[in-house]
């Protein structure tokens, strides 16, 4: 248990965006003989192999198919989950002179944060830029130091309401701090220097033709509490369950299904990008495999309607100095198992007949579940599964992990539950 915590802090400490993220799982699905494929080409594919397909560098979909005659093949597994998190995103030409004495960063919000948490925390610079390489348009993933700048608070001196409550503005009380004037550097070439010094190539500053570029929290995730039972860590929603879902497929063995990890980019601002969960992205690849298959479009109809998808997006847990927010009913706790997540509003993919799938499948494999449901006068989030499905129709039910400070720039959850989860995506892959 304690070897798999550990691999799965180092990839949430490597995953520092969405483009890390995915670069993180190729890597472990190569290792385990995935083959890659691309959306430019038509795809010959064979039973008994795995494969996987990027788009713009941050969703990835890998599958395995099982290893029988293509009339056995009942239908689809999937499990999805998001790459991306609430960061600060750099915006053009970021550079910005203070007083004389400093630079800051120009940036924006990406996703709901909690503004404050992110203040007086060592933070580094991420993301993918684009360059011209052979008259192609190539990108890289890059990350600048740790601790390259940081956003420091206000003294309580200056503010002596600081206690009560202090409204934030990100366009004025959120600028990174990057340099003092006199050593300043633009992104773009401490970006090039990264990029010279990780690929062994030369490359100047003009030679960056455009970039994703984020602030994000650096600080790695620890174990916590008095018996370690806690994990803190930045982006753990919701890259625990890309990590349940990647483990769960590379441990399982296809047998009856084609088995799916769909992991999207831009959940957090509404999935509504070419890589996002409302795209076509599962419904292509789900049309690719079955012309990759050779079967007739009736027969993929007969797969999908046969399928079913687990939509991985963590839940809040009960807090423990403000369970009055909670539901009176449904209130899922840390390390007490995965959560089946409800709303009224549909918000969540969950109904009768997907929750008792879940139910049964938890019961096989022994794992315990939890339900949540948005306090009646307090407004919730959504997430992948009722998005995915609108785009391809099958039953889903959408399942988390308990955590405490959702969307703070430094989580909380349980050690237990990540066992859980990886027990339940390898059963459901079976």
């Amino acid at each position: 248990m304690m070897n798999e915590m550990q691999e799965m802090m180092q990839f949430l400490d490597n995953s520092l965006t969405s483009y890390h993220a995915v670069y993180e799982v190729r890597k472990q699905l190569e290792k385990a003989g995935f083959e890659e494929l691309s959306e430019k080409k038509l795809w010959n594919l064979e039973p008994g192999k795995s494969y996987y397909v990027v788009r713009n560098d941050s969703s990835l979909m890998a599958f395995r198919i099982p290893d029988c005659e293509l009339a056995k093949i009942k239908g689809f597994h999937i499990y999805a989950a998001h790459t991306d998190s609430p960061a600060f995103k750099i915006k053009e030409n970021p550079e910005m002179e203070r007083e004389g004495a400093y630079v800051v960063l120009n940036t924006e919000k990406y996703g709901g944060m909690i503004l404050s948490t992110w203040m007086d925390r060592p933070l580094t610079i991420a993301g993918r830029v684009c360059l011209a390489k052979n008259g192609e348009i190539v990108s890289y993933p890059v990350r600048l130091a740790d601790n390259i700048c940081m956003i420091p608070n206000l003294a309580i001196h200056m503010n002596r309401d600081m206690n009560n409550g202090v409204a934030l503005n990100p366009q004025i009380d959120m600028l990174p701090l990057l340099s003092m004037q006199q050593d300043h550097k633009t992104i773009k070439r401490l970006v090039a220097e990264a990029l010279s010094k990780e690929t062994g190539e030369q490359i100047e500053e003009n030679d960056i033709l455009a970039g994703d570029l984020f602030v994000e929290n650096c600080e790695k995730a620890v174990l916590a509490g008095a018996e370690q039972e806690f994990i803190m860590a930045p982006r753990y929603d919701d890259l625990a369950c890309v990590y349940g879902g990647l483990k769960g497929i590379i441990q399982a063995k296809a047998s009856q299904y084609i088995d799916i990890l769909a992991i999207f980019d831009n959940e957090e601002v509404g999935s509504l990008t070419r890589q996002g969960a409302d795209s076509t992205l599962l419904r292509d690849t789900l049309e690719n495999i079955g012309a990759g298959l050779q079967i007739s479009s009736a027969v993929l109809r007969n797969w999908i309607a046969e399928s079913f998808m687990l939509s991985a997006d963590n839940a809040h847990a009960c807090h423990p100095n403000q369970s009055g927010k909670a539901d009176p009913t449904n209130k899922p706790f840390l390390n007490q198992g995965i959560v089946l997540k409800y709303h009224g509003s549909q918000k969540y993919a969950t109904d009768a007949y997907s929750a008792a799938f879940v139910k049964l499948l938890c019961e096989k494999c022994n794992v315990p579940v939890q339900t949540y449901a948005n306090r009646s006068d307090i407004a919730g989030g959504s997430t992948l599964g009722n998005l995915a499905m609108a785009q391809v129709s099958m039953p889903a039910a959408d399942i988390g992990l308990p955590q405490l400070a959702m969307h703070s720039a430094y989580e909380t959850a349980g050690v237990k539950d990540i066992g859980y989860l990886v027990m339940l995506v390898k059963e459901f892959f079976v």
